[in-house]
């Protein structure tokens, strides 16, 4: 007896051919039921046939003689006819109806109409017969049949699927589950025992023997690289705690090696740190004594020396920036912050900025770019800038009394940005052909006699090809020596959206109070003299607690604070005075520094100070500063809402867009969760509360130049400290508009 498992094989072996028959069976009986229905309507076809030739003619003459009695026998014979369910008869003269009177079931009905030719004179039409064909019994009919040919095909084919698949265990899944409990058996570890299969060995194997075969191959083979793997084992035993102990000794090898690097990565940026300081302070009164000497009067020799001087210092603060903008890069902390600008104006700023250079060498620039370029992009602008300006300064140094031109060229375009190529050219000294495939290397300049006669440090074309791959783009050169270089660089631009100016220049009409707290005697100097030539009037502080008494005594519109002061530092002091109560709690500050790397300018600015001027101090970036700190009368922006532009600008050039994008959202978010609980403590008279929430939000407007916002919220701060009901009520409609001011200055700000 076949023995039916449950195993999946078969099971699904046995599914599969009852669903096949299941199909074929449904299929088969559809075609069978098509066909006899096909011949039922043939069959209602050929009698209503029968119907129209042989009865009709009859049935004319018989209305025609008024024989109602012969028209009744027509009728009933017509309604003995198969499936006839209703005959009806209607004329201007009898209606006559036989059969069911109201049939059920689905109809067919055929109109036949009764036209009679008399022996003389036209047709005439007497009535209509009516037949009723009852489909229902054909329903009927081909519903039995379809259904008997299910039930016998039906189980033909399960019984030809239990035959089949028992002949499928017999011959297939038995051996499978035989084979499977030998795999098991190997797994386990078994492997001593052959497999035997319970069949009759054949002279022709099929293909059961040969799965079988291979699977006591299988074994063989298994107990056969036991055997090897065994013999291995006791060879390669010996030399385990050979290869062990050479591992403990790279293991603290690397160690060593890994603790010498991180210490000499600490050691470079602490070199750097501490570089950057050192040569940035001395270099400051060097540059500083120099601008003030430009104002004196001096001879003809002695300006001339002057200028050398202060030529040569600014030479050194150029080798200096290259060497800490490559340190930077090689570490990874450059990062470049996309913004949206316009390439046309950048090459115009960049050319206005080096043309002096260039008049100086009597060369002549030229610009040359294409039509097609678009008006606004949208990258790392800063990167960008720096690049061409490397390239330029390049062409310019290494040309005598000759052409630079800069070219841009837009390679491909589409709606989402164009490939644009960018050249610096020259008919300068060029570069020797073994020299140009080097060129881009770090410390690396055309030859000893170039660096020689030129100087440099070899850096700022290391320093744009580092700039240039990561902006995704490439950098090359072709050149001709004694006839000139060309540099050019390719990389993908994405288009962008014109921003709004938001930017306002403030110039200072008015001389300030300024504090300026710095250790070092010649700095203090300098800075003082740079100030009072423009007319300021400055007082001195060495270190931090003097810095205190002079802030607890009068107000200053400008704190210069020196970062690196003896005892408290700069940073710690700014915290104090933004925390102490008094006239100074809210003056600008400025940290003074050599220390400019990236990483140091997010704490200066979370202390409380709101911008950073690095050593050496230029006459320029001084006035620009204070400039900005000018009082809100003498510099009130144009726009109305009381924004300091420059302030936002100088947090976007020092922290990059994306940081300056996080801030203020954060602004934001704090202005929407604050405003209306300070709105509910204005109409509770709530002073407490009031102070609590115009203080907190004050200094966070006024930290990103919203200083509109931020001098009203001082006077409600002021107002609730007095408890003055008035000035709290009288207040309470200026703030609402200038928080809705805000609100719209902060949600363009953010979706630049």
């Amino acid at each position: 007896m076949i023995r039916l498992r449950t195993d999946g094989l078969l099971r699904r072996l046995l599914l599969f051919i009852l669903l096949f028959s299941l199909c074929f069976t449904v299929l088969a009986s559809s075609v069978q039921l098509y066909f006899e229905y096909r011949r039922e309507m043939r069959d209602i076809e050929a009698r209503m046939a029968l119907i129209r030739a042989g009865y009709l003619a009859s049935l004319e003459r018989s209305l025609w003689d008024l024989d109602e009695a012969q028209l009744d026998v027509q009728l009933r014979g017509l309604v003995d006819f198969s499936d006839v369910a209703r005959v009806r008869l209607v004329s201007d003269d009898f209606t006559l109806l036989r059969g069911d009177a109201e049939p059920k079931g689905p109809l067919r009905i055929e109109r036949f109409p009764l036209d009679y030719q008399p022996p003389s004179g036209p047709a005439r039409h007497l009535g209509e017969l009516e037949v009723s064909i009852d489909l229902g019994a054909v329903h009927r009919r081909l519903y039995a049949t379809g259904l008997a040919s299910l039930l016998w095909m039906g189980v033909f084919l399960c019984g030809l699927a239990v035959a089949l698949s028992g002949l499928f265990y017999r011959l297939v899944t038995r051996h499978l589950q035989v084979m499977a409990e030998f795999a098991r058996r190997i797994g386990a570890g078994h492997w001593q025992q052959p497999l035997r299969l319970d069949r009759r060995r054949s002279a022709r194997p099929d293909e059961i023997d040969t799965v079988a075969h291979a699977l006591d191959d299988m074994r063989r083979a298994i107990l056969s690289d036991i055997e090897r793997r065994e013999l291995d084992r006791l060879a390669l035993q010996g030399k385990r705690d050979e290869l062990q102990a050479m591992v403990e000794r790279r293991t603290a090898s690397l160690a060593r090696a890994k603790d010498e690097a991180e210490a000499a990565n600490l050691a470079k940026s602490r070199f750097l740190a501490t570089m950057s300081h050192e040569l940035r302070t001395p270099l400051n009164g060097i540059l500083g004594m120099a601008e003030l000497l430009r104002g004196a009067r001096l001879d003809a020799t002695d300006r001339q020396r002057l200028e050398a001087l202060y030529k040569a210092g600014e030479g050194l603060l150029a080798i200096l920036d290259e060497v800490l903008c490559f340190a930077r890069l090689e570490e990874g902390e450059s990062h470049a912050e996309t913004l949206v600008f316009s390439l046309r104006q950048l090459c115009g700023e960049v050319l206005a900025l080096l043309e002096p250079m260039a008049l100086e060498r009597g060369d002549t620039l030229h610009v040359a770019i294409d039509g097609q370029l678009a008006e606004h992009q949208h990258g790392a602008e800063q990167y960008l800038r720096q690049v061409l300006s490397n390239l330029l300064a390049n062409a310019i140094k290494f040309t005598e009394h000759g052409q630079v031109t800069l070219r841009v060229q837009v390679l491909a375009s589409d709606e989402r940005g164009q490939r644009l190529r960018v050249s610096v050219s020259d008919n300068g000294i060029g570069i020797e052909p073994a020299m140009q495939a080097k060129i881009f290397d770090r410390f690396i300049q055309a030859s000893e006699a170039v660096a020689r006669r030129y100087g440099g440090t070899g850096l700022g074309l290391a320093i744009c090809k580092h700039l240039v791959q990561k902006l995704g783009g490439c950098i090359g050169l072709d050149s001709v020596p004694g006839q000139g270089s060309c540099f050019w660089f390719e990389l993908d631009m994405a288009r962008g959206q014109p921003a709004v100016a938001r930017e306002h220049a403030h110039v200072a009409s008015a001389s300030l109070d300024i504090l300026v707290v710095e250790d070092v005697a010649l700095n203090r100097e300098v800075v003082g003299g740079l100030l009072a030539r423009d007319g300021h009037r400055v007082c001195f502080a060495e270190d931090a607690e003097q810095a205190l008494q002079a802030c607890a005594q009068r107000r200053f519109g400008l704190i210069l604070l020196d970062v690196h002061l003896p005892g408290m530092n700069g940073v710690e002091l700014c915290r104090r005075i933004r925390a102490t109560p008094g006239p100074n709690r809210d003056s600008r500050i400025l940290a003074l520094t050599a220390g400019v790397q990236p990483a140091q300018v997010p704490g200066y600015l979370a202390a409380g100070m709101q911008g950073v001027l690095a050593k050496p101090l230029r006459l320029g970036q001084l006035r620009q500063a204070l400039a900005e700190a000018a009082p809100a009368e003498l510099a009130a922006p144009a726009d109305g809402a009381g924004m300091d532009w420059s302030l936002l600008q100088t947090h976007r050039s020092l922290l990059g867009e994306q940081k300056l994008q996080d801030l203020l959202a954060v602004l934001r978010q704090s202005l929407e969760q604050h405003a209306t609980a300070l709105a509910d403590a204005l109409q509770a008279m709530d002073c407490t509360e009031v102070l609590h929430l115009a203080h907190r939000l004050a200094g966070s407007c006024d930290s990103l130049g919203f200083a509109g916002l931020a001098a009203l919220l001082r006077r409600l701060e002021a107002a609730a400290q007095r408890h003055d009901a008035q000035a709290l009520l009288a207040l309470g409609e200026p703030l609402t508009a200038q928080l809705e001011q805000a609100r719209t200055t902060l949600q363009q700000l953010t979706q630049r």
